[in-house]
């Protein structure tokens, strides 16, 4: 029975284990194709890295911002647009985590800023109503 445990926790362990890895290995991708230009392939590989860190909302929102930087850089304006909201409505990204992002560009901040704040508040309710921080009563109350 020792050994069967023993077992399980070495299985849990080398799977979290390579999970984290599998995460850093995409990242450190997506940096590496990030600083050569090659934005598909950085959009790709943070994609991928997302998708093992969306329970962790920092570094989700951060990835996200990653992500519409790459769209940016490429010229994909609407794009980089969607991946700020994303960040917003799925990881709870507010108004001043989005300014002081060190990775979002500040110039297409500028020119961005009435598209961000025209659906902020509405994709922030959809965050707080997923995230069910709030209670439907409570958020009723909230909004009134």
């Amino acid at each position: 029975m020792k050994k069967l445990l023993l077992f399980v926790a070495l299985f849990l362990f080398a799977s979290a284990n390579l999970f984290a890895n599998e995460y850093l290995q995409n990242y450190e991708m997506a940096l590496k194709y990030k600083k050569e230009a090659d934005y598909p392939n950085a959009i790709k590989y943070l994609l991928k890295a997302l998708k093992e860190k969306e329970e962790d909302l920092e570094v989700a929102q951060n990835l996200c911002f990653e992500i519409s930087e790459c769209f940016r850089s490429k010229g994909d304006e609407k794009s980089a647009l969607k991946f700020i909201n994303a960040a917003v409505r799925n990881y709870g990204a507010t108004l001043e985590d989005i300014a002081a992002s060190t990775i979002l560009n500040k110039d297409f901040l500028k020119t961005a800023n009435a598209s961000i704040d025209a659906g902020f508040y509405d994709l922030h309710r959809i965050y707080l109503l997923k995230s069910k921080k709030f209670e439907r009563k409570e958020y009723v109350k909230l909004m009134q």
